[in-house]
């Protein structure tokens, strides 16, 4: 049976449908996740150890760069070990794009600042037509020789850009089509975004490029591609982040779960910790939850974990489960009712033990 989703009502750019592989992406389809492959072609075993361990995060499609047209042939050999789609990443040769094809890519990525001979575009479109795989026309800012006044404008370039590429497309009859358009920056990324999603109703595939360091990239990603998908933009995702690709999709999860899109597993609601609070909270909560992940649980609960009284016994009512704690002491809530006390050193095992009781 398809996966559906009742979207939440602010979730209302409806469009087409397009299957990569076994997957359906579009509007009436969660949002998904795609990773990218970091590891390079001379190291077979870790790059198949790498899409393995991506597919366990949760990677729901798979984005490998495909330089030369003797590269494609890892497609064959990543199909025998995963089960997710796979998408070849294509730049420069139009050759390489068929390689891809014809060694049984689920998808490819054009890029129309990089390939844009019409003649060696049609090619392309005639054989994935033929072999029914789509195409993402994928612009990124950084494939722009030029500066520009403002993002807006670098954004309405971008547009532009894609949409003479999808004219291209369109006039071979071919309509399976996803889209990319990623600035280095959230304010031009949402704005070539929102501009696009008035004009096209083709899925779009969100990301920041070239985010930067770990934590400013997790800071970007979240405000460009949280930002759009707040307003109902944004069919799949992929988070960039100069870092090991599966933390590219725990941020990812973490971002739909967030927007409430997605269901992971367990969200922890803890507080920031001020002068009131009297434990160590940050460390109970690192230690909570290198439990969590330890048990294996996967019920999509909410568990608060509270440092004082001001906000602890509210905030621990209105999750599923969770604990408040006031000078050393705690009090575990599920709900409007007090199951237990417990303390600062036996919280981590009294409140895991309360979660089990009930959802493992």
């Amino acid at each position: 049976m398809e996966e559906m989703v009742l979207m939440p009502a602010f979730y209302k750019n409806m469009t087409r449908t397009v299957k990569l592989g076994n997957l359906k992406i579009g509007s009436k389809y969660p949002v998904r996740i795609k990773g990218m492959l970091k590891t390079p072609y001379s190291d077979i075993r870790g790059l198949i150890a790498e899409a393995k361990h991506l597919e366990k995060e949760g990677a729901e499609a798979l984005r490998v760069a495909v330089r030369e047209e003797r590269d494609a042939k890892i497609a064959k050999t990543l199909k025998e070990e995963i089960g997710v789609p796979l998408v070849a990443d294509i730049h420069f040769h139009y050759k390489v794009a068929l390689a891809a094809i014809e060694n049984g890519f689920d998808g490819i990525r054009l890029n129309p600042l990089n390939i844009s001979k019409t003649t060696e575009i049609r090619e392309v479109v005639r054989q994935a037509k033929a072999c029914k795989i789509p195409i993402r026309v994928g612009v990124n800012s950084g494939g722009f020789k030029k500066n520009f006044s403002s993002p807006e404008a670098l954004a309405r370039q971008m547009v532009s850009s894609c949409g003479r590429y999808i004219r291209i497309l369109e006039k071979e009859s071919f309509f399976d089509i996803m889209v990319s358009l990623k600035g280095s920056d959230a304010a031009t990324t949402i704005i070539a975004n929102e501009l696009f999603s008035k004009e096209f109703n083709y899925p779009l595939h969100l990301g920041i490029t070239a985010t930067g360091s770990y934590l400013a990239g997790v800071v970007k990603s979240s405000i460009g591609l949280g930002g759009l998908l707040s307003k109902g933009i944004g069919n799949i995702i992929r988070v960039s982040l100069t870092a090991p690709s599966f933390l590219e999709i725990r941020v990812a999860k973490y971002i739909l779960q967030a927007l409430n899109l997605r269901k992971y597993g367990p969200e922890i609601v803890s507080c920031p910790t001020c002068s009131r609070c009297e434990v160590k909270l940050i460390d109970i909560v690192d230690r909570f939850n290198k439990e969590l992940i330890d048990s294996g649980l996967t019920a999509p609960i909410r568990i608060a974990l509270m440092g004082c009284v001001v906000n602890g016994p509210g905030e621990a009512r209105q999750a599923d489960i969770g604990a408040a704690f006031g000078k050393k002491k705690a009090v575990i809530f599920k709900k409007d009712k007090i199951l237990r006390n417990s303390d600062e050193n036996n919280i981590i095992k009294d409140l895991l033990q309360e979660v089990r009781k009930t959802w493992m």
